[in-house]
């Protein structure tokens, strides 16, 4: 497999990343850093893969609004998360624009890539690569079109398009870029990682698909809004009546449709996302008090209460298990960790 990066403006600054077939590797893991500059600015690629995936931490450090050409000449089924800036992706085989904020992913995949990308300001984005066969076994011929199963030509086709500024989404690329287990380890981590981020994004399509009764697709947008207020408030969540007033919706729609939408109930959902908060600061080394303050707990009794609730285990005790992990194994120092 080939990737290649051809700035518009400068062709001698090309940046071509070649992997094996499939990934494949007689190690756990492959890694590599890769880079080119030129007047436009610098880039920069941090490239990790293993049989059927590949992961990349690109950052676009340019002085100007540049454009590149991305080529790859064999099937691709991609993932796109933009961490800080702006990424626009114009499809060259079927004339499609793509506009990604910081927060927003996109998921397509096709048999070869050719796409121009426009970053006007300093960009960092991280991309999943996955081949043909590591799809076809995860979803099967039942759930996959009929050109695909039978290794045909595929046209680009967007699978998803969404935002993840917070809740599971956030912290699992997270998860992924700190990563520092032994090779052997880290490869099964970051596998069952990728395997949560694309459940999460066919679950959320899914749900788009099958509108609750009698509730309209602005009625829908709207409860996506709600959501996404609810991800950005965790220390000062909203309450219900806020909430469907800040999104247009009465308060019947608000309960019942956010429940059927999203599995959770409103207070539900936040419960969920400040627990996997909580759980990735402890293990940041923060202490309960702090981590207590961070997600919206103002006391930090009921949070501990709340966290042994969900994790049937006292907040203090995730320090000291990821301390007997790191103790327990023979590590290489965070600085040597892929990103």
């Amino acid at each position: 497999m080939q990737i290649t990066f051809t700035p518009s403006l400068n062709h001698n600054s090309h940046l071509d990343l070649s992997y094996p077939k499939e990934f494949s590797s007689a190690q756990h893991i492959q890694q590599r850093d890769s880079s080119t500059a030129a007047e436009w600015g610098n880039m920069n690629v941090k490239e990790l893969w293993f049989e059927g995936a590949c992961m990349l931490s690109s950052k676009f450090d340019v002085n100007s609004p540049s454009s590149m050409k991305l080529q790859c000449d064999s099937f691709c089924w991609v993932m796109n998360f933009v961490l800080e800036g702006k990424l626009t992706s114009l499809s060259n085989n079927e004339h499609m624009e793509l506009i990604l904020q910081k927060g927003q992913y996109h998921t397509f995949y096709c048999s070869a890539l050719d796409m121009d990308l426009v970053v006007d300001r300093p960009t960092d984005v991280f991309t999943i690569c996955l081949t043909r066969r590591f799809i076809r076994k995860l979803l099967g011929k039942d759930i996959l079109p009929e050109n695909f199963e039978s290794g045909a030509d595929e046209p680009f086709t967007l699978v998803a398009a969404d935002v993840y500024r917070d809740g599971r989404f956030k912290a699992l690329i997270k998860e992924m870029l700190q990563a520092g287990q032994p090779d052997y380890i880290r490869r099964i981590f970051l596998e069952s990682r990728i395997l949560e981020l694309l459940s999460l994004q066919l679950e959320r399509l899914e749900n788009k698909q099958q509108l609750p009764v009698n509730f309209s697709k602005e009625d829908v947008s709207r409860l996506e809004d709600a959501r996404t207020l609810v991800e950005q408030n965790l220390q000062t969540p909203c309450s219900l009546i806020e909430l469907a007033r800040k999104t247009g919706l009465n308060d019947f729609k608000l309960k019942k449709g956010f429940k059927e939408l999203f599995g959770h109930t409103v207070f539900g959902y936040l419960f969920e996302l400040r627990m996997d908060s909580a759980y990735q600061l402890l293990k940041e080394g923060k202490s309960v008090g702090e981590v207590s303050e961070i997600v919206g707990y103002k006391n930090a009794h009921h949070f501990t209460s709340a966290f042994k609730k969900k994790y049937d285990l006292l907040p203090s005790q995730i320090g000291k298990i990821l301390t007997f992990i790191l103790t327990g194994y023979t590590f290489s120092t965070f600085s040597d960790c892929f990103f």
